[in-house]
């Protein structure tokens, strides 16, 4: 009898250790700062498409959920899911900040104004530096590349390719909604 105590003791003590060290990792890596499902998003400014000034994402981290997309109009996988975004930002753009970054790697500033006005897409276009510096801080190798970043500023997931309105609506729900 006393040896059966004795190992669940020993036993639950392992247990706490065990919930003890994932919980105290999962909180060391919300913490770090990496463009990674998982960690904390990078912060940066950004200057807004229609010259309304410069937006802050770095102030919005851990304050708001955030959807940041990048995307260039030449892009076919980008302009297929452009609708679905649309609907999002109509749905959930009073809760959920809007990046929609162009970083002009490949695209010109007519062709990007002109696609957004015949579509008629109304969400916030964002244009990153001649250097590209927001694109490579998040480590954008394709087009389109999607994080969705929850309230606390952690990225709860990183899409590369076009989304179906299915996943969009999957992963807005999951950082709108708390």
């Amino acid at each position: 009898m006393k040896r059966t105590v004795v190992s669940v003791l020993a036993l639950l003590l392992l247990l706490g250790v065990a919930i003890y060290w994932n919980t105290r990792e999962g909180t060391k890596t919300a913490r770090e700062v990496r463009a990674e499902e998982g960690y904390r998003a990078p912060g940066f400014t950004i200057e807004a498409l229609d010259g309304g000034g410069v937006l802050d994402v770095g102030a919005l981290i851990g304050q708001k959920p955030i959807f940041i997309n990048f995307w260039e109009s030449w892009c076919p996988p980008c302009r297929a899911e452009m609708p679905y975004l649309q609907k999002a930002y109509e749905e959930y753009g009073q809760d959920v900040v809007f990046v929609m970054v162009n970083p002009m790697t490949s695209d010109t500033l007519a062709n990007a104004k002109a696609f957004l006005a015949e579509e008629r897409y109304t969400f916030p276009v964002y244009l990153d530096d001649k250097d590209g510096s927001v694109m490579r801080l998040y480590r954008v190798g394709a087009f389109p590349t999607s994080f969705f970043i929850d309230r606390s500023g952690v990225i709860i997931a990183r899409h590369m390719g076009a989304m179906s309105e299915e996943v969009v609506e999957t992963l807005m729900k999951k950082i709108a909604r708390p």
